[in-house]
């Protein structure tokens, strides 16, 4: 929150992208952050939701209805908003950019027309116009001793995460010296996760930390919640990495599948082994891993020897 609000409010910088695996937070650290600066813009702060908007060309009409601001007949709409904004001392929150990653250069537009706009930006993959300022989200912070006592684990944010949505389904759950260790094992096995911890969380109203870190080694099924005001990709877990995945193009795609075979990852040579004959040859195997680690799908793990490593979270 710190690091994300000192950017923000950091002379020069209008376009900061946050960036992460599906589930990660992106929306909520966005919502906490603007409240954070909001009173630092003159004009304050609005907040536009793209989760439903599926057509690029649709996103400067979207942007201009959340400001409230008509359509002039005969005249460009995104001239009519830059008409608007010019003046204003504004953070213009964009969520959920990813599938309209297309409108990239109208975003590019408005910074460009309006001096005092600041644009923060919720997208699993960044928008690459000039001037943008990538913020990966990390997942929470893990147990780092599995043996802690129910103490000081209690302190750690994933483990204190799983405690919190528990507690919401089953007001008497407590980390004790009998389900402590599952916990933190759960945590780990969902890679610090928030919308993954939540999930499994919610099932402790059913089942004990225990029984649920069984299952999900080897049912991610598990990892549902049904609720009306929740966005669909948000209730489930595999809905959250299909909506990923469907954004990729079928090289992508097809390069993203054959490293589901590496476990703990692989290096550059043993992913071109894997994916050597894919229709999308035509592309370097360093271009279709460069968009996968962009789109959140992917994780690059520099070793220690200097050498590369590429692998996807555990959950996925």
């Amino acid at each position: 929150m710190a690091a994300l609000a000192d950017l923000l409010l950091r002379p020069g910088v209008r376009l900061v992208t946050l960036t992460g695996a599906p589930g990660i937070g992106k929306t909520r650290l966005a919502v906490e952050a603007t409240r954070a600066v909001a009173d630092r813009f003159r004009d304050g702060a609005a907040f536009v939701d793209l989760s439903t908007v599926a057509d690029a060309a649709l996103v400067t009409p979207a942007i201009a209805q959340d400001l409230g601001i008509r359509d002039v007949p005969a005249i460009d709409l995104l001239d009519t908003l830059c008409a608007v904004l010019i003046e204003q001392h504004l953070l213009l929150v964009l969520d959920n950019f990813e599938q309209v990653v297309g409108a990239s250069r109208d975003v590019a537009g408005l910074l460009d027309h309006c001096a005092r706009l600041t644009v923060l930006v919720t997208s699993r993959t960044p928008l690459h116009v000039r001037g943008e300022h990538e913020f990966p989200v990390p997942p929470l912070a893990l147990p780092v001793e599995r043996k802690e006592q129910p103490e000081g684990l209690i302190a750690v944010p994933a483990v204190a995460l799983f405690v919190e949505r528990a507690q919401a389904v089953r007001p008497d759950f407590a980390l004790s010296q009998q389900n402590a260790g599952a916990v933190a094992d759960l945590c780990v096995r969902l890679d610090g996760l928030p919308l993954a911890i939540e999930l499994a969380a919610a099932r402790v109203k059913l089942l004990t930390p225990s029984t649920i870190l069984q299952r999900l080694r080897s049912n991610l099924d598990l990892l549902v919640r049904r609720a009306p005001d929740v966005p669909l990709r948000h209730q489930t877990l595999r809905e959250a990495i299909r909506w990923s995945h469907d954004l990729l193009e079928p090289v992508e795609q097809e390069t993203f599948r054959r490293l589901a075979v590496f476990h703990g990852g692989a290096t550059v040579d043993a992913v071109e082994t894997v994916v050597r004959g894919n229709a999308g040859a035509e592309r370097s195997v360093l271009d279709v891993l460069a968009s996968l680690v962009d789109n959140s799908l992917l994780l690059h793990d520099p070793q220690p020897d200097g050498e590369s490593r590429f692998r996807m979270l555990d959950t996925i």
